[in-house]
């Protein structure tokens, strides 16, 4: 528990606990490190002209640091899946050991898209969502009659809008997002059109499928449900 002046000069001091931390980060529950620096970043820049607000900000996130390290520490049980956040990312010790060029040069690209293990809440919504998406795609190709092709833009169009939903749920910037989505649909829809060169379903119906357009849609919908789930 830490107490913070409202104020510089302030005589009404609050008080920061668990709770607290958590509301003021926007965080529930017990969350990986990633997920607190990254929520500590940014309520930084969303605050960049309020002193009083950023030192809540650094005492929330210290509140929730001392918790993790005292967790870590008296060995007590938790998710194995949540890192904790007194542990240093071996990619940031990497970085550490970088001569100053080397990170400053790569401290101006952005950074690549990161696998995560979801919430098995996550992975169930949005395995029941894709994989429902991608059962109707596959019913409409079943019902087009051979030679006949037809891009299920609908179903891939609600695939994408999902998977930038899902990224908005972890905290993944608007903007991060779309370009994910999009480069993802991009990455399913290559691999699917590649499948589809080989099984040539147009001129072999494979289970009934005779639409190319179906093939490739399957795995854009794969690759947007990997996308959703388990990138950030």
């Amino acid at each position: 528990m830490i107490v913070v002046s409202s104020s510089s000069g302030a005589e009404n001091p609050f008080v920061m606990d668990q709770e607290r931390a958590n509301k003021v980060l926007g965080l529930s529950g017990e969350v990986s490190s990633d997920l607190l620096v990254k929520a500590h970043k940014e309520m930084l820049e969303k605050y960049e002209d309020d002193d009083v607000k950023r030192a809540e900000v650094e005492a929330a996130y210290d509140v929730l640091l001392m918790k993790s390290f005292k967790r870590r520490t008296t060995g007590e049980t938790a998710d194995n899946k949540v890192k904790y956040a007194d542990v240093v990312p071996t990619a940031d010790k990497i970085r550490a050991a970088l001569p100053s060029w080397a990170r400053q040069a790569g401290a101006s690209l952005p950074a690549g898209p990161q696998f995560s293990a979801p919430p098995s809440e996550t992975l169930t919504r949005a395995g029941a969502l894709f994989g429902a998406l991608a059962l109707v795609t596959l019913v409409q190709g079943v019902s087009l009659p051979e030679g006949v092709d037809s891009a299920p833009g609908l179903e891939i169009a609600l695939a994408l809008g999902a998977t930038v939903w899902f990224m908005n749920q972890k905290r993944v910037r608007m903007g991060r997002a779309v370009a994910i989505a999009f480069g993802a649909l991009v990455l399913g829809s290559v691999v699917g059109g590649a499948v589809q060169g080989w099984l040539r379903v147009d001129l072999v119906p494979l289970a009934g499928i005779s639409s190319p357009s179906t093939i490739v849609s399957e795995f854009g919908i794969l690759s947007l449900f990997v996308a959703a789930a388990f990138l950030d």
